[in-house]
Parts: C-alpha cells; sequence; structure tokens
C-alpha cells in the first residue's frame, strides 16, 4: 500500500473547549496562543499534518474537530460517544487514516482537492477530477491485491463526508459527485413465521442513496468461508483459558464476554458498571444489557446468569475498587464508568482486550501448542454456536437470522446469513454441547419465548 511519506496521523492532547480567541502572546516558536472561555482537554486525538500541504491539513483538522463535538453529522442523540455530542475517538481515528491517506496521494500527485467542476461536461470528463482519480488509485491497489475492497469503501465514505463538510461551509461551491436513490427489491423463500421478519421489505423492498464514488462489487476479492469465519474448537478454548496470562479476573472474563455475548473488543472496554447486577436479588435466568457497537448502533445483548455471578463479584473485589477511586479523582462521582480500569485509574483500551489472545498466543507457542485464533474470532464463535444451537431447537431460520442480527449488531442480513449456514455444516461432539449448553442455559428460555411470542402474534393476525 502506499507509503504515508507526504502525510502522518500524530495523537495528541488537544483542547477542543469553547470559544476560542487570541491570548495576545506567543509561544518559543512565535505562534500566537490560543485561550478558550472554556477548555476541553482531550487525550490521544488525531490529527493530520503534511509539511507539504499545510493549509490542507488544517482544513481536515478543523472537520476532525467538528466531527468530535458533534457540530457535523452527530450521532443519534441516544448514542452520541463522547461529552461533546460527537462521534468516539476510535471513530476519529479511522476518518483521520483516511485523510491521511487522501492528503498524501494529493501531494503526490500535486492536485487541489478542491476542484470540483470538470473541464468539459461529459461524463467522462469528470473522472479527471481529483476525487475520481484518488478512486481510481484505490481500486489500482485493490486489484495488486494491496487493499480490500471493504477498507477502500470506507476511505472513500469518509472522503465524501469531508467534501460534504466543506461544501456547508463554502469551501467549495458544489459536490464533484451526485447522490441517487436505489430501490432494492426483496424476495421471500421462507415460510410464514420468516416472513414476520421480511413483512416490511417483501412487497415494496428497501430505498438505499448510493454515489458513483463507491468501489463496484465487481473489485471484491472472493475468499472461502474460513476466511471470515473462524469459531475456537473445544481444544483451543481449553488451552486459552488454560494459560497463565488469562488467570486474571479482568482478562478471564474479556473473553468471556465475548464467548458469552458476542461483544467486540471495543465494545467491551466501554462496558459500563452499571450492567454488572447482583443476581442474588432476583432469580431470572439471563440478563440483558443495552451497548453502542460499531457505527454507534444500539443493540441489546444477553448475559448468561452464570456470567453476571462473575461481573458482579469482579465489580466488588478490592482491586478494582481502588482503581474506581482513582478514577472518579479524575472523572467524578456522576460520570459513567466503565467497568474496566487500569491501575492508573483510566478506561482500558480497545488495544488492551484485543492483544489477550496474542499475548496467551505467544505463551501457548513457548510451550509447544499453536493457537492460529484471534479475539474477534471468540465472536465468531459465539454467533455459530448460537445459531446452531437455535437450529437444534427447532427454531426456523427467519427468525435465527433476525435474532442473530439483533444480538451481534449486523447491518445487514447477509453477514448474519454466513454465520446461520456455517452452522448448518456444524456438528457438535459431546464436549461442544455440554460446553454450548453451559453457555446459552438461561438465555435459551428468552429466546424460545421471544419465538413463541411472535408465533401467537402471527397467530392473532391470520
Amino acid at each position: 500500500m502506499m507509503q504515508k511519506k507526504n502525510a502522518s496521523v500524530h495523537r495528541v492532547r488537544f483542547n477542543v473547549g469553547a470559544l476560542p480567541v487570541f491570548s495576545g502572546e506567543v509561544n518559543n516558536h512565535g505562534v500566537r496562543t490560543i485561550e478558550y472561555r472554556d477548555d476541553h482537554w482531550v487525550d490521544n486525538f488525531p490529527l493530520v499534518w503534511s509539511n507539504d500541504r499545510q493549509f490542507d491539513a488544517l482544513e481536515m483538522n478543523l472537520f476532525l474537530e467538528h466531527r468530535y463535538k458533534g457540530l457535523y453529522r452527530a450521532p443519534k442523540r441516544a448514542a452520541r460517544s463522547n461529552p461533546l455530542g460527537g462521534i468516539s475517538l476510535k471513530t476519529l481515528q479511522s476518518i483521520a487514516n483516511s485523510l491521511c491517506i487522501f492528503l498524501s496521494w494529493l501531494a503526490e500527485e500535486n492536485v487541489d482537492w478542491r476542484q470540483v467542476t470538470a473541464q468539459a461536461s461529459t461524463q467522462r470528463a469528470k473522472y479527471w477530477l481529483p476525487v475520481y482519480r484518488f478512486r481510481k488509485f484505490l481500486i489500482d491497489l485493490i486489484q495488486a491485491k494491496s487493499l480490500g475492497r471493504d477498507s477502500a469503501n470506507l476511505y472513500m465514505m469518509h472522503i465524501r463526508q469531508f467534501y460534504e463538510w466543506a461544501r456547508r461551509r463554502g469551501t467549495i461551491e458544489k459536490l464533484p459527485f451526485e447522490y441517487q436513490q436505489l430501490h432494492i427489491k426483496r424476495s421471500n423463500e421462507h415460510s410464514d413465521i420468516n416472513s414476520i421478519f421480511s413483512v416490511a421489505h417483501r412487497s415494496s423492498g428497501i430505498t438505499v442513496q448510493t454515489s458513483d464514488l463507491t468501489i463496484p462489487r465487481k473489485y471484491r476479492q472472493k475468499s472461502l468461508p474460513s476466511d471470515q469465519l473462524s469459531p475456537y474448537t473445544t481444544e483451543e478454548l481449553s488451552a486459552l483459558y488454560g494459560t497463565q496470562y488469562i488467570k486474571s479476573p479482568a482478562r478471564r472474563l474479556w473473553i468471556d464476554l465475548a464467548l458469552f455475548t458476542g461483544m467486540r473488543a471495543f465494545e467491551i472496554a466501554q462496558f459500563l458498571d452499571v450492567h454488572a447486577v447482583d443476581p442474588s436479588i432476583s432469580d431470572v435466568a439471563s440478563y440483558h444489557a443495552n451497548i453502542t457497537g460499531k457505527g454507534n448502533k444500539e443493540r441489546q445483548i444477553l448475559i448468561p446468569r452464570t456470567l453476571m455471578q462473575r461481573l458482579w463479584h469482579y465489580k466488588n473485589c478490592d482491586e478494582r475498587i481502588r482503581r474506581v477511586m482513582k478514577w472518579e479523582v479524575k472523572n467524578g462521582t456522576n460520570s459513567d464508568r466503565p467497568l474496566f480500569i487500569n491501575r492508573s485509574g483510566l478506561g482500558i483500551s480497545e488495544k488492551s482486550v484485543s492483544n489477550t489472545v496474542i499475548i496467551a498466543r505467544k505463551e501457548l507457542s513457548l510451550a509447544g501448542v499453536a493457537l492460529e485464533r484471534s479475539f474477534h474470532d471468540l465472536r465468531s464463535t459465539y454467533a455459530t454456536n448460537l445459531a446452531k444451537y437455535m437450529l437444534d431447537k427447532g427454531l426456523e431460520p427467519g427468525f435465527i437470522e433476525f435474532k442473530l442480527m439483533a444480538l451481534l449488531g449486523h447491518s445487514n442480513f447477509s453477514t448474519t446469513r454466513k454465520y446461520l449456514n456455517f452452522a448448518r455444516t456444524v456438528t457438535f461432539d459431546s464436549e461442544m454441547k455440554g460446553w454450548s449448553d453451559t453457555i446459552f442455559d438461561g438465555i435459551d428460555v428468552r429466546l424460545v419465548g421471544d419465538y413463541q411470542h411472535l408465533l401467537g402474534r402471527d397467530d392473532d393476525q391470520s
């Protein structure tokens, strides 16, 4: 992939406070200093920089600041990811990386991104505009197998948002691309119970907004199902849990949450302590928690009673209480507090969670045991085994797809259907079936209850 020699992303401590004014003083570099009416410092704020394209970098950084503050394309109120109402630092870092690649390409090609009008009015002429030339550059990388189509589409989505923001500010007078509405018809080949989950789409289909700045589907790389779905075997899970590194109560819970609930690493890092409740005051078989996942999308996860017992015990252990005291010194007692806090009194990072399997793999390797699995594969294990579990319970495929999509936070059925199709090929041995029964103990009552409720509702309406 292209080297970012002309641009780079720096994570700094950055003040995004309100009402900035020049203080009248200069710093050691002769630059005028800025004061804010209300300071709001953010650690690890990503800023783009290029010595060759300084003004372009400043424009992009202002875009990043507006996204973080929620001044442009703010997430839904219920899913805001930072106190100012904007996107999370994780999402902001992804946008900064996309802008950095674009800025580096601009410097390399010596073109101006503000050129939004083609020299001729023909359809072919617009493909000489910088943003379309950048798209062609990404397609070339895809064809050279140096970049994935999904990553390229993510870059282009962020670039489109940057252009939309620039037009709103008046930096450019028009967009160099156009949006169009596409109507996608949806067929239904399932049984009556399956139609419950597709009735809204069956007759009229769905309408989506698209742009010709996306990467065409013909450039999608073909991959085997095993490249995307890699559930752990019983032996691999035993080896992982048996490592010394996973003996830590917190790390074991990170593995448990991914394996028992399908949570992603960053969702575990953001998991709030209010979700850990005392199971002794009720006799419910399972619990639920509302979390904010990928794309600021809210969803409800199901937590088995046995896992809730361990979460509650960890929440009240002496070591964590000491860390909570440090957290409250920094953040106060009224802020949303994560369940997992490090020794410095800060919330753990996504990397700390995802690295658990990497470090455990190294420990196993020294013992002569190979483990070719990642932390994310724990989520695949949850999804595949839950799908298989529901199939064995006799639930309809349409309901299983619907429930998996809701529990995993997928944006479309195609991703969920991969787990269902893969689950149909899985045969549980006695050990795996016992393990699966343990994980989904209590949850099955809720799942079957939801299924029967929908069946009853369908009968009432027929």
